[in-house]
């Protein structure tokens, strides 16, 4: 596969992923409001590789992508959770079928909050920094609509791509729980 292949590659992988998160914010958000949060439960995410702590036992939801004519595969999972009836929490965990070159790792970031604000015409970019996640280049970000608000941080290592989210009613952000939340995510060795 050329680096042109891979570039095209990446980028359809990342609009398919935020239709996917969309589609799944749509279909899910009813179903996991109807839940409590009672406390903070941390999870090990299928993949083996990372923890976080949501405000209740998260769903989960795994896709797999056909992206060449090869077969190769993009798989995310995706882990939903809801907080105090007022947002949602989300960890994706996407893996690429092949590792980014070191240094292209900020370019899959860009694509994937891009494809956040590109997704509807009203969104707004509030905020996009660039920050240091345990040695690993984030981004962390808060994107606004007319009615809802999407906070979140997304880094990528290898071939993996992390976002971890909270999505909710404009003016309901609760940026403590965000942190709390945000915080809690590890990688691990």
């Amino acid at each position: 596969m050329t680096l042109e292949n891979k570039e095209k590659v990446k980028k359809i992988g990342v609009w398919l992923l935020v239709i996917f998160l969309f589609v799944t914010h749509v279909f899910i958000r009813s179903a996991a409001h109807a839940e409590g949060t009672d406390s903070w439960k941390q999870i090990h995410a299928k993949t083996g590789d990372c923890s976080i702590s949501f405000p209740s036992m998260p769903k989960l939801i795994q896709q797999a992508l056909n992206v060449t004519e090869e077969g190769d595969k993009l798989t995310y999972d995706i882990y939903l959770a809801p907080l105090d009836e007022k947002a949602l929490c989300l960890l994706l965990v996407a893996v690429y079928p092949f590792p980014l070159k070191n240094g292209h790792e900020l370019a899959g970031i860009e694509g994937l909050l891009n494809g956040i604000v590109g997704h509807h015409p009203e969104n707004k970019l509030v905020f996009a920094k660039m920050i240091d996640h345990k040695g690993i280049p984030a981004v962390d970000f808060l994107v606004q609509a007319p009615l809802s608000y999407f906070r979140g941080k997304a880094l990528m290592k290898g071939n993996k791509l992390y976002l971890i989210g909270m999505e909710g009613k404009k003016g309901e952000l609760n940026e403590e729980a965000f942190l709390k939340f945000a915080k809690s995510f590890s990688l691990t060795p």
